[in-house]
């Protein structure tokens, strides 16, 4: 079981800890999911966040929204009508059913017509048999469901012109054309943009929709659910990651593949050809040994032993970059780390922009060795570290091979930036860094500049020493980072390394959304605000951060610690 919950923490999924139910909440503290799962995994809102008015019509620049069908907070499916819009300045290209001749016009300009009447006829001049049809009419075109008159705009062609097969021969203008706004999937409408009478144009958003996925356990299996507990899936999963980029890693037995929002298995994609960035390989169905969600628009698999690259495209599942590392990173800020590789091309400069001649990497002597690679699979710079991490804010922390080497930071062009040994370095975010020389962790920027959280303390060159003092520190978020004192409190660092919210809580997890997790002692979890005043009131007995709108909690069973965040460790 153990090697399971740390697999599920990799994945972006929460671990389940002993006693009582998981439910979710939203930042007002209102039940969105019920207490009633063993497991909950991330919330992610993001599959879609607005969609745009379409193009119903060639020619239809905009359109007036007559009336909303479904009401803000509603629930609603893929393809179902949101709203009743009329359509403006409508101008419908009317084709030629056949090649031929234009030989007559009947209904001049200016001249009405009702859609699917005929408006002219064209005439077949090439072999034409004895029972085939000679002359076919012009028909109106239809522009909604429940259709009027329209008016004939003019004629592009003359009777007695050649016209082809699909041609534009003429335009014609309905004098009032309907449409339906089509939900793009299914979830919660959250925010409606444009109101009841109000235009809009064609690519403008008219709404926001809420179409949310989170992986849940029940009855020892997972599945996704929305944002209101509503199942979207049939299928039964044994592990599951977290739904980014429109898919989510799932286990089929011994076998990992990737589903979409519906939870469909992705097939793989529908043709050959390569794409920008991408080689050639196909996908055929659930075939990895394990599977990483998506992250900077690709997505870690491993086969057998080696690890590569996956991206969801044109409705499919491609092969992005070949297994052949012996580990891999996800990519963060367009580069992702790797473990050796021994046929690898190696990248230059131009390679960011455009694909170029490949040149060929000699496996380096010694100890396997980590670089960066950029989307195309080629190495940007040789593998020259014994350690890499990911990139964030433009630096990454490396260390370089041989024994007893410290951390650098490098910047993306793979050039050292720091200029001092530490014993270790982390990228926080807010282009903030922890650093470490001795037993504890400390706070700098990235020019090295030192933040005092212990000011006062200084050496013979006037120099802060008593800053390295935190056992452990985690990523900014509002500006706060959650930071671990020596006497086992924790409380949140503001970017200056002064503390915001006293440290004073037994557990303090990441800020997201304005809210971070935080334990009283000896009492239940509640929710911060980053001026330290409760959000939501400690009543939770577990509790777990917010991602987009919604946190897992429980209000049954013991209080719980559950898992304590170190400085570099997961803190999803």
């Amino acid at each position: 079981m153990k090697l399971c919950l740390v697999l599920l923490l990799g994945m972006g999924v929460g671990v389940s800890w002993a006693g009582g139910k998981w439910g979710m909440v939203d930042t007002n503290g209102t039940w969105r999911l019920p207490e009633k799962y063993e497991e909950v995994g991330e919330f992610r809102g993001d599959l879609k966040r607005s969609f745009t008015l379409p193009e119903f019509l060639p020619g239809v620049k905009g359109a007036k929204v007559r009336k909303w069908l479904k009401a803000e907070g509603d629930e609603v499916k893929g393809g179902q009508a949101l709203a009743e819009v009329e359509l403006t300045e409508p101008a419908l290209p009317v084709e030629s059913p056949i090649s031929g001749m234009l030989v007559k016009i009947g209904v001049p300009a200016g001249g009405a017509a009702i859609p699917g009447s005929a408006l002219g006829s064209v005439r077949n001049l090439g072999h034409v048999g004895m029972f085939e049809k000679k002359q076919f009419d012009v028909l109106c075109p239809g522009y909604g469901p429940n259709p009027g008159s329209a008016t004939m705009v003019r004629w592009l062609k003359l009777e007695g012109d050649a016209v082809l097969k699909g041609e534009k021969i003429a335009e014609v203008r309905p004098k009032e054309a309907m449409a339906m706004l089509q939900a793009p999937g299914s979830g919660t409408l959250v925010k409606i943009e444009v109101k009841d009478g109000e235009e809009a144009k064609v690519g403008q958003a008219v709404a926001k929709m809420g179409i949310g996925r989170v992986p849940v356990k029940l009855g020892g299996e997972w599945f996704y659910a929305d944002e209101r507990g509503t199942r979207v899936t049939q299928d039964r999963y044994l592990e599951v990651g977290s739904m980014l980029g429109g898919m989510a890693p799932v286990r089929f037995g011994e076998k990992w593949g990737f589903v979409d929002g519906e939870g469909r298995l992705i097939p793989k994609a529908t043709d050959g050809k390569k794409g920008k960035g991408f080689s050639l390989g196909l996908v055929e169905k659930a075939e990895f040994d394990l599977a990483r969600k998506v992250r900077g628009g690709l997505a870690a698999v491993r086969v057998m032993d080696r690890w590569g690259y996956v991206a969801y495209q044109d409705g499919g599942i491609r092969m992005a970059i070949s297994p052949r590392f012996l580990q891999a990173r996800d990519f963060s800020e367009g580069l992702a780390a790797v473990e050796e590789s021994e046929d690898a091309p190696l990248a230059e400069e131009g390679d960011v922009d455009k694909e170029v001649a490949e040149e060929e990497v000699k496996k380096p002597a010694g100890p396997a060795a980590w670089g960066y690679i950029l989307p195309s699979g080629k190495l940007w710079g040789r593998l020259d570290f014994a350690e890499a991490g990911d990139f964030l804010d433009g630096r990454a922390a490396v260390r370089a091979l041989g024994e007893g080497m410290p951390w650098v930071l490098i910047d993306s062009k793979i050039k050292a930036r720091t200029t001092k040994n530490y014993g270790g370095l982390i990228l926080l975010g807010e282009k903030r860094v922890a650093w470490r020389e001795s037993g504890g962790w400390g706070l700098m920027d990235l020019q090295e500049r030192v933040l005092e959280i212990r000011p006062g303390i200084k050496n013979q060159a006037g120099e802060g020493v008593g800053q390295d003092v935190l056992e452990a520190v985690g990523p900014f978020g509002d500006d706060r980072a959650p930071a671990k004192e020596p006497g086992g409190k924790w409380g949140y660092l503001d970017p200056e390394g002064k503390w915001a919210i006293p440290a004073k809580f037994e557990r303090a997890l990441v800020f997201h959304g304005g809210l971070a997790a935080a334990k009283e002692p000896g009492g239940k979890w509640g929710y911060l605000k980053p001026d330290g005043s409760w959000g939501l009131a400690p009543k939770y007995t577990k509790a777990r951060a917010f991602t987009d709108g919604l946190a897992a909690v429980s209000e049954q069973g013991e209080v719980e610690l559950g898992p304590e965040g170190t400085t570099g460790g997961v803190w999803e």
